[in-house]
């Protein structure tokens, strides 16, 4: 694998690999309709710039990663690419195959100030900084239908007990408490990801998804799982959440025609219920951050969900220093605006006064999308999604593992076990 060749001919002190092009620093984009941002960025740095910046685009898929890989080491591979996290880079710090950026944010400070500090640490490693955020954050929250809980005479959930009482009263109502795209799986991860956050915190979690066995068989993972048992049994999610799908907009269907008074969902979900129900969306369409639990271990404020996107330097570039000027339009005022205008939330300390500041985005937007800045500027800890964070070759295995406790199929040993083996590390 050319990956591997990177780390002898341009890991830490290996030197540059002269086969690249000269006077060019090549950046592989993900294609798709973000990646305008970043030509956006690269024509603006070529305005001054001697050495050019030229945007290589691959497809906005999932071959995107192997692509970057078999390429690493060679004459053709990028300068600059794209990742998804800590998990997503281990193999290539540890090949050597990426350069780390702790001498570049020593020289240019605001390479790590610049940036939320939650999000900033995804992609930081043993201490050391690997990536810097270059796309929109997306934490994940609950939605609700705001007639559904006035119509039943409740307020939106505050704790996990108010959550398993109005499971109660929504259910005796004729409504589903929460709507659960079950059939797809990775909803079901949401709710484990705030389960575990609040009785254990986020700091054992990401010990248990690192490969600490104990975490999974700890008292505070136990009382998560019954803490999920319980709602289960109660009905909070319906009888047939199993076969529901976000997808298919199953999920979106029923928050928005009020048949469903919750649902757990990223940020991108804002979106999908404003292009199925304008009008439900205008009027009826409500966000608050995941209940807290009393007694449990987490820290106040601590979320979960997709922290943002990663731009990595090769390790044997070139032009590193052009690579490190590049690399600030990642918080200019120009890169922000154009990610808002996409309809992303950077992951920048100043998004919230660029969205204050902005005319054209319509009042319930510049609020939704302050809550969201809030709630990611003031939490202490942002677990990156579960599946995202354990080895690829886990991710379907850790989706079956939450899907099956839901459905009953696992009991709590059982998804215990499971999660010890998926999360075990490389060769145990």
């Amino acid at each position: 694998m050319a990956l591997l060749t990177s780390a002898c001919s341009g890991g830490s002190g290996g030197g540059a690999n002269e086969s690249r092009p000269d006077n060019e620093l090549h950046i592989a984009v993900y294609g798709d309709a973000a990646a305008s941002a970043e030509q956006a960025a690269a024509d603006r740095f070529n305005e001054t710039s001697d050495v050019k910046v030229v945007v290589d685009s691959l497809p906005g898929d999932d071959t995107y990663p192997t692509a970057v890989r078999t390429s690493l080491g060679t004459a053709n591979a990028p300068d600059i690419f794209m990742s998804w996290g800590a998990a997503d880079i281990q193999q290539l710090v540890d090949a050597g195959a990426i350069l780390p950026l702790d001498d570049f944010i020593a020289q240019v400070p605001e390479l790590k100030s610049s940036f939320l500090p939650s999000v900033f640490d995804g992609e930081v490693i043993d201490g050391v900084s690997y990536g810097i955020p270059m796309r929109g954050v997306a934490p994940t929250f609950l939605f609700y239908n705001k007639s559904v809980l006035a119509d039943a005479g409740l307020e939106p959930a505050a704790s996990w007990d108010d959550l398993v009482s109005q499971s109660a009263t929504l259910a005796d109502s004729g409504v589903i408490p929460v709507a659960l795209a079950g059939a797809d799986k990775w909803p079901t991860q949401m709710w484990f990801q705030y389960a575990f956050a609040r009785q254990i915190g986020n700091e054992q979690v990401a010990k248990g998804l690192a490969g600490d066995a104990e975490v999974w068989a700890s008292d505070g993972s136990k009382k998560a799982l019954d803490d999920l048992s319980g709602l289960i049994g109660d009905g909070a999610f319906g009888a047939t959440f199993d076969s529901v799908g976000y997808s298919n907009q199953g999920t979106t269907a029923l928050l928005s025609q009020g048949k469903a008074a919750y649902e757990l969902m990223g940020t991108w979900n804002y979106a999908t219920l404003a292009a199925a129900d304008p009008t439900f969306a205008a009027e009826d369409l409500g966000w608050i951050a995941f209940p807290s639990l009393d007694g449990g271990e987490g820290k106040a404020g601590e979320i979960a969900g997709n922290l943002s996107n990663y731009y990595n330097v090769a390790a044997d570039t070139r032009y590193p220093e052009v690579a490190r000027d590049f690399l600030k339009e990642l918080y200019s005022d120009d890169f922000v605006k154009d990610e808002l205008a996409l309809g992303n939330l950077p992951p920048t300390v100043s998004a919230g006064d660029f969205i204050a500041a902005d005319t054209t985005i319509d009042a319930q937007k510049k609020e939704y999308l302050t809550f969201v800045f809030d709630l990611v500027q003031n939490a202490p800890s942002f677990q990156l999604s579960w599946d995202q964070t354990v080895p690829t070759a886990s991710k379907t295995g850790l989706q079956d593992a939450v899907a099956g406790y839901f459905n009953g199929s696992l009991d709590s040993a059982a998804w215990i076990t499971q999660m010890q083996a998926l999360t075990a590390p490389a060769g145990q």
